[in-house]
């Protein structure tokens, strides 16, 4: 029987945690180990379990807008009555997802009709106008805060499986098991639309 070394069991290891084909010239064996050389028909036929041939994702929903107030100096400036703030700077702006399931971000991004890694800079402008005095001309404290505001749209991720088989003794392929395939999660993918302001008194 071959010698095989750590890193090559560890490959191969992963190779069936993902679905992939086991190369030729391998065999599953009922311990979980990889190992080279003949296959008898009893273990061959013991070492059939679920294995992932591919997953894919679909669907695009729109399911509303998500605002964030980031509280950091790049988006908040406060005065005091009497005063006007205003702000405009060029910031980073990025889209975002909250999970890939496997999916790459290519796919992903498809499926969306966006990119959901893409990154640039945007201008974010408001003014707060003259901000009011409190009762008996009081001066108060203010903060203008800008916000950033998301479309969400939400994406489904679904796996096709099979079953480990031998074909020869020393050929290992995962078959499709013919059944529907398996819905494995949802996502939320992000794309940055526009800016909002608030005045506050704090």
């Amino acid at each position: 029987m071959a010698r095989i070394t750590r890193a090559g069991r560890l490959a191969i290891a992963a190779t069936l945690a993902t679905g992939t084909l086991v190369p030729a010239g391998w065999a599953l064996m009922d311990s979980g180990e990889v190992k080279a050389g003949n296959v008898s028909a009893a273990t061959a036929k013991k070492a059939e379990r679920p294995c992932s041939l591919a997953r894919y994702s679909k669907y695009r929903k729109f399911v509303g807008t998500k605002k964030t107030w980031p509280n950091d100096p790049v988006h908040r400036i406060a005065g005091y009555s009497g005063q006007r703030l205003d702000i405009s700077k060029k910031v980073g702006v990025k889209n975002s997802v909250t999970a890939t399931f496997g999916v790459t971000i290519k796919a992903i991004s498809n499926t969306v009709g966006f990119s959901v890694e893409k990154s640039w800079e945007d201008t974010m402008t408001a003014s707060s106008g003259k901000l009011p005095y409190g009762p008996k001309k009081k001066k108060l404290h203010y903060q203008l805060q800008m916000g950033r505001v998301y479309k969400a749209y939400k994406f489904n991720v679904y796996e096709r499986r099979g079953k480990v088989r031998f074909f020869t003794p020393t050929a290992v392929r995962c078959v499709w098991d013919q059944k529907p395939d398996h819905w494995v999660g949802t996502g939320t993918a992000y794309k940055f639309w526009i800016f909002d302001s608030r005045v506050r008194q704090v």
